[in-house]
């Protein structure tokens, strides 16, 4: 895998961690303003989840190709 592939892959993986712990102080410190907001933020975490899982996936594959 090339480094600018690692730092590429490290950066959008930060950006998401970010992003969730935003979320994850938003609904931990009750600042959640009404049931749709809640909504909005639990579908932020799972689409955050789903991104994150699906680039693991496609590096995982990358390295197996690359041996």
């Amino acid at each position: 895998m090339a480094k600018s592939e690692i730092y590429l892959a490290e950066a959008v993986f930060r950006v998401i961690n970010e992003r969730r712990n935003i979320v994850e102080n938003v609904l931990r410190h009750n600042s959640i303003k009404s049931m749709e907001h809640y909504k909005q933020m639990m579908g932020e975490m799972e689409a955050l989840e789903y991104v994150e899982n699906e680039i693991k996936d496609l590096l995982n594959r990358q390295e197996v190709d690359d041996d």
